[in-house]
């Protein structure tokens, strides 16, 4: 695949001359390091214009005048080689890397684009053991922040490239798996609106090559959802030769890292309470020893590769298990890939995948029921307990002053269960043609899906299925997604001299359909969990829902002697989530580079390379429902018969978010170690789509309208070093730091859209907190105290105002205190720092990972620390700084208080430094484990998440939601594993 790749998308082509009457010399032209052929190569007699490419199998031939000529192979991200000709009639010659030089033009997706508009994140990623691929990623790349908003194992992760790049749409980026869009808008799954999430099913084991797309150049060509940026994953493939099996294994153990955050013990508990607290009789109870656990983690993975020059295989198969650090929790995968690679004819290359996974997800459901380890952990009293005097776990939890709900997780967790079985898989065909020289043809076609099932069971003798009535229920959801794609492409590329053109165009068609299905009964028999045993509330729902994208594209590149790089592209797209009168858009890019090192005048012993590159265009959004446009009708039972009712409003002139890219960017590789990449980026997103809320004269609650209009701008720095290389030690260094600036530049004329804790409005930062801000104690009678941000009147002041110590306004009225702009969830910066060495056979690397200028809403500590008025447990933060007595100034108000609403007293720094991987491995010399008939042994110990620091009184800041609302979210693990890996 890689050859048909290269020759079909080459950037520097060159046209053949005339044959001039002398010797035919012919061969091969392979690649040191896979040994594969290399199409698209340059062969030229030196000093003249006379010259050919080699072809798919990287042969070539060519009419010499004179055995003193010299032939000259290049290509770029290769050394250029030369050979006197002699007496030779057959060359054949082996091309190497050029680490010296930065590559100008990688092949992503559709196409060739700059190569440093994309980032290449895969390197040094092996050791992590993770079930999605996301995972370890963070760190990697400018401008890339991926967020999980809960630590449970298996769950989504929530990538977002240079910000946020909606409001209330898509902000997710596409995703091209082996040149398959595979996009991640909300689907119906299972019953309820979800993310599909694309990366869930690759075995992080199974990928050759990521690359990230970020500038217009490089994403416009992709046109209506490219918008949030591209994710471009190449799976390994075939490599001609002897079959060749790779194997490895790891088992590890995963804990929970608790951070800054602590419970008080039972003595602590009854103090606080002015009770007294006896050592002897009192109970002690540590809620969170039984909530969390150490996890084990496994992963075996097996791959065998080989072929032959017409026909080359890659297959995999994986198995994946993760014991979550919340009792309950548990995420099991089963995978499997098969891609062959046939060259039928010179012109003719047929490419087939099929790859497939079926996982396992057991829910410890977080914060969302009482009946959670997660929120039974946090608020049950120390001095309460879940076991009776014989030990064994009550099924409800006896009443007591101290109990703040019936709920026992000790019993329920192995009653309950929330578990959701998934199957994905796809089968892509690719046809490769050769139609003349310089001109080719590509076909891709991949039907991809996704089954899903959710079992929601709450046994009848546990808190959350107790129902007199109805005791127990079952809920069933059951969802099915399938998309085709196929992507038709024509690619010309030809040369004169030192001038390089390349052409693309083409047409592509993507059809989706999801359907789901619900199933709930309550009133079930003891022991009996069948939904057709309900004896009470059986209900049944469902929906089938489709939408259609189609798509003409085209590119135009053009390059001048490796020195001056231009490319035009456009793309018209139609999507049926829009009204007859707006369902198509068209979007477009226009990029340039220089590369000022190549130029004659330039003469430097310090700076090996500089290129200045520059693009603008415009890319779409079109992540909405399917039928936001039109108006909509609910059917409904109401007095015994059917009914319709009017549910949505028809807005015929909805129509594509449109973002506006602008970029500009420096390359620089000094003294043959540092390369450094430099971006400023400027994206203005416009018609930005919102839920306008309505007057409720009108019978609906909201409209969806292009409303608004956002900007994202920044810098970014990578730069990559190699520190030290004396044949036996080696050390590499990479570093990269981002900054992002947003705001809502325009809402329309629209009211600012609120909610209990933030705000959308112009001037404004997406996700700003909005709320009143806190005080502290009154000081003279301890009451909770919020500030008044606004003038009043010596006469107006209310009983409940007084003015604060720091002679501010200040009332005790939770109600005449006044929002205010507390900061935004989004950060400001982040990145991350690799440093990687190797001695002999053995080899260390570490991974921090760093992010803040964000804050946090800390839901959780509203209950954890709060003011001794509800019978929560409490965090020991919440024995400090307390008011006692008349004259006290202090942060927290007296005991008793009801200063729990939301306010600026729990919005904390999101700021920390992680020590995300640690990972020491030594691979066995090549003389030691030939004997044994392997060609490679490696075995490795890893660590991730083992240190933070960080001001946040939470678990950790990496798992909250992008609007920075953490509420009992599950936290991280720390994970460490060991392993080995074996190749024969």
């Amino acid at each position: 695949m890689k050859r048909a790749i290269l020759f079909a998308l080459s950037v520097l082509m060159t046209a053949m001359s005339a044959y001039a009457q002398g010797r035919l010399v012919s061969g091969q032209v392979t690649a040191a390091e896979s040994g594969e052929p290399i199409p698209g190569v340059n062969v030229m007699i030196k000093g003249s214009s006379t010259g050919t490419i080699t072809d798919i199998d990287g042969k070539y031939s060519i009419n010499t005048p004179s055995p003193n000529d010299y032939l000259v192979f290049s290509f770029i991200g290769l050394a250029t080689e030369e050979v006197k000709l002699g007496s030779q009639t057959e060359i054949d010659m082996v091309m190497t890397a050029d680490i010296k030089q930065l590559e100008d033009v990688v092949i992503v997706g559709y196409t060739k684009v700059d190569q440093a508009t994309t980032v290449p994140v895969i390197e040094n990623v092996k050791e992590i053991v993770t079930p999605n691929i996301a995972q370890t990623l963070t760190g990697k790349s400018t401008g890339v922040t991926i967020q999980a908003s809960t630590g449970q194992p298996g769950a989504k992760n929530n990538i977002r490239i240079r910000g946020i790049g909606s409001i209330t749409g898509n902000s997710n980026p596409l995703y091209v798996i082996d040149g398959v869009i595979m996009d991640s808008d909300e689907v119906i799954t299972a019953g309820q609106q979800a993310e599909r999430d694309p990366l869930a099913n690759i075995n992080p084991t199974d990928i050759e090559d990521i690359r990230i797309l970020k500038d217009a150049a490089a994403t416009a060509l992709y046109g209506a959802r490219a918008s949030n940026g591209v994710i471009v994953i190449t799976t390994k493939k075939g490599k001609a030769g002897k079959t060749n099996f790779t194997a490895s294994l790891s088992e590890g153990v995963t804990s929970v890292y608790r951070g800054n955050f602590e419970l008080m013990d039972g003595k602590q508990f009854t103090e606080f309470h002015g009770m007294e607290w006896d050592p002897a009789t009192g109970i002690n109870t540590d809620w969170t020893d039984l909530a969390f656990q150490n996890g084990r983690t496994s992963d075996y993975q097996i791959s065998a590769s080989g072929g032959n020059e017409k026909t080359r295989y890659y297959a995999s198969g994986g198995y994946f298990n993760q014991e979550g650090v919340l009792v309950g929790s548990e995420f099991e995968r089963f995978s499997g890939r098969l891609s062959v690679d046939n060259q039928v004819t010179d012109r003719l290359k047929v490419s087939f995948g099929v790859d497939l996974s079926k996982s396992f997800q057991s829910d410890a459901s977080d914060g969302n029921l009482y009946s959670s380890p997660l929120l039974g952990s946090y608020l049950h009293a120390p001095i309460t307990t879940p076991f009776d005097e014989n030990g064994k776990p009550y099924d409800i939890l006896p009443s007591n002053p101290w109990t703040w709900i019936d709920a026992n997780f000790v019993s329920d967790v192995e009653k309950n269960y929330r578990k959701t079985e998934s199957l994905w898989g796809g089968v892509s065909g690719k046809i490769d043609y050769q139609l003349m020289e310089g001109l080719s043809f590509r076909s891709t076609n991949a039907y991809r899906f996704e089954n899903m099932k959710k079992d929601n069971w709450s046994d009848p003798t546990s808190f959350d299925g107790a129902d007199p009535v109805a005791p127990g229920n079952l809920a069933l959801y059951q969802g099915y997604s399938g998309t085709f794609t196929t992507t038709n492409l024509f690619n010309y590329e030809t040369n004169f001299g030192l001038h390089n053109f390349s052409a693309l165009a083409g047409t592509e068609f993507q059809n989706s359909q999801q359907e789901w299905n619900y199933m709930y009964g309550a009133g079930f028999p003891e022991s009996i969990n069948n939904v057709g045993s309900a004896t009470q509330q059986f209900s049944l729902d469902g929906q089938g829902t489709a939408y259609k994208f189609f798509s003409i594209l085209s590119q135009v590149t053009y390059d001048y002697d490796n020195r001056y790089y231009a490319s035009v592209s456009y793309r018209r797209d139609g999507s049926s989530r829009f009204g007859s009168e707006n369902r198509y858009g068209n979007f477009y890019s226009v990029g340039a580079s220089w590369k000022v090192s190549n130029e004659s005048f330039w003469n430097s012993s310090v700076i090996d390379d500089l290129k200045v590159r520059a693009s603008y265009g415009t890319t779409g959004n079109a992540g909405i429902g399917n039928f936001q446009s039109i108006g909509m009708y609910a059917y409904a039972i109401y007095n015994g018969r059917p009914a319709a009712i009017h549910d949505q409003i028809a807005n015929p002139d909805l129509t594509w978010e449109v973002k506006h890219k602008a970029n500009l960017g420096f390359d620089v590789a000094l003294l043959n170690r540092i390369n450094v990449n430099v971006d400023l980026y400027h994206e203005n997103s416009t018609d930005l789509l919102l839920n306008v809320p309505l007057a409720g004269e009108t019978g609906f609650t909201s409209v969806t309208m292009n409303a608004g209009s956002m900007v994202n701008k920044g810098i970014e720095f990578n730069i990559s070093s190699n520190n030290y290389d004396n044949g036996a030690f080696t050390w590499d260094t990479d570093f990269n730091i981002s900054f992002n600036n947003n705001e809502v530049t325009s809402l329309n004329g629209l009211q600012p859209i609120r909610t209990s804790f933030n705000t959308i409005e112009e001037g404004k930062a997406i996700y700003t907190f909005y709320m009143q801000e806190w005080m502290g104690a009154n000081p003279t009678t301890g009451e909770a105290s919020w500030y008044v941000n606004r003038e009043v009147a010596q006469e107006d002041m209310t009983e409940t105002m007084f003015v604060a110590p720091d002679g501010r306004l200040a009332t005790t009225s939770y109600a005449e205190a006044d929002r205010i702009h507390a900061g935004s969830a989004l950060p400001v910066w982040s990145g991350g720092l690799t440093n990687r060495f190797s001695y002999k056979g053995f080899d260390f690397s570490f991974l921090f990972t760093f992010s803040g200028g964000n804050k946090i809403l800390n839901g959780t500590r509203r209950y954890n620390d709060s003011d001794g008025i509800y019978a929560y447990n409490l965090s020991t933060a919440a024995l400090e700084d307390r008011w006692e007595q008349p004259g006290d100034i202090a942060s927290r108000p007296a005991y008793g208080s009801t200063g729990n609403q939301i306010s600026t007293r729990y919005v904390e720094d999101g700021d920390y430094i992680q020590l995300r991987n640690v990972t020491l491995g030594y691979t066995l010399p090549d003389q030691l484990i030939s004997k044994i008939g392997l060609s490679n042994l490696r075995v490795f110990v890893s660590g991730q998440n083992l240190w933070m620091a960080t001001k946040y009184t939470g678990y950790t800041p990496t798992t909250v939601d992008f609007d920075g609302y953490n509420f009992f979210e599950y936290p991280e693990g720390r994970v460490v594993t060991g392993g080995l890996s074996v190749s024969f």
